[in-house]
């Protein structure tokens, strides 16, 4: 008999999370395992990557306006879910940290539920909200806790230390052999300077800092071009500020389904975030060997970035400017290589064991 898991998120728009979603829900063995997965919004693009064998549902939120009405209608909607999954499934999964729905139904299917933490909310919240956080999500029923870089893990297990046990760190997957493929798939636009920053991500000023990016590039005595791939919330916002500052040099390129030939084509991927969980761009940016200049100091069990595949500098705009200096006038580092079928084949028998589990 195969063993029935289900997984439970918001959608699947091009996104970090949902792609790693995506490369996770490939990688299972259906010759093993039964997989649904729930989506408060059965849309995004990604949708077409999904594997064929996945059963996909939607579990609809209600947005009236009316508050009273709202709460009957997702209650009695959760209600009748409950009656029909009860500890339906034998593992179950809430991939949306964020999402209470999700965290709600995954403690509904299953016994043995897990929680994918993908952020450093420590960053977000002061320590009384990241408490409030977690404990709204009901974080002591679940059986495991799933990190994807150490440092959000060590920082949970500090402040819920009775809970210390069930905690892992288990990186995202991702699509090596697809990622190389893609990669040599021709773009719209060449390099033309000496050296090309690629900068990949959600355009969001809360927590990728771009601005940051902009004032390092238009700093730099050095000749240098940027790409900005992606797309966000604050776009016009960097837009405005690359025509106020005459910044040629830098091409907002918008969001790529592929954005995997504009990192080929860079000598460094770059990011100025405040904080992160663990960026899969690390991963796609070591496969690609390619170096990295981050601000976001985080690990797993295989990857250290500084020293190893790039260099980590300051959040501080002019010492960033220096630090980056420093790196273009000596850098002769040379990455280690990663197998990262390997890497995958690993991280799936870990989650294996955690599907298998009898409660």
């Amino acid at each position: 008999m195969k063993k029935k898991l289900i997984f439970i998120a918001n959608s699947l728009e091009i996104g970090g999370i949902e792609n790693a979603l995506i490369n996770l829900l490939n990688k299972i063995n259906y010759s093993k395992y039964d997989v649904t997965l729930v989506l408060e919004k059965k849309e995004g693009v990604l949708l077409s990557k999904l594997n064929s064998n996945v059963h996909v549902e939607r579990f609809r939120v209600s947005n009236f306006k009316i508050v009273p009405l709202r709460k009957m209608y997702n209650f009695i909607h959760r209600l009748l879910w409950s009656i029909k999954n009860k500890n339906k499934y034998d593992f179950s999964c809430c991939y949306a940290t964020y999402s209470y729905m999700a965290s709600a139904l995954s403690l509904i299917a299953s016994k043995n539920s897990a929680m994918y933490v993908h952020s450093d909310y420590s960053n977000i919240y002061s320590v009384e909200d990241f408490i409030k956080f977690f404990i709204s999500r009901k974080i002591d029923r679940f059986k495991h806790i799933i990190f994807v870089s150490n440092e959000s893990r060590i920082i949970f297990e500090k402040i819920f230390n009775e809970l210390e046990d069930r905690c892992i760190t288990i990186n995202n997957f991702i699509d090596d052999e697809s990622i190389l493929k893609k990669a040599e798939e021709p773009i719209e636009i060449k390099k033309e300077k000496d050296i090309l920053f690629t900068f990949v991500g959600r355009l969001d000023e809360s927590s990728k800092k771009i601005t940051k990016l902009l004032y390092l590039i238009k700093n730099l005595h050095f000749n240098v071009e940027l790409w900005i791939v992606g797309d966000g919330p604050d776009r016009k916002m960097y837009e405005d500020y690359i025509k106020e500052n005459n910044l040629n040099n830098v091409h907002m390129l918008g969001m790529k389904e592929n954005p995997y030939p504009y990192i080929k084509a860079a000598d460094y991927i770059i990011m100025t975030s405040v904080y992160e969980g663990f960026p899969v761009i690390y991963q796609e940016a070591i496969l690609l060997n390619k170096k990295i200049i981050t601000t976001i100091n985080v690990t797993d069990s295989i990857i250290t970035i500084d020293g190893n595949f790039g260099y980590i500098i300051s959040q501080d705009k002019d010492q960033m400017v220096e630090d980056v200096s420093r790196i273009l006038e000596n850098d002769t580092m040379r990455c280690l290589n990663i197998d990262f079928g390997e890497l995958n084949n690993e991280k799936m028998e870990e989650l294996e064991k955690i599907f298998d589990e009898v409660v």
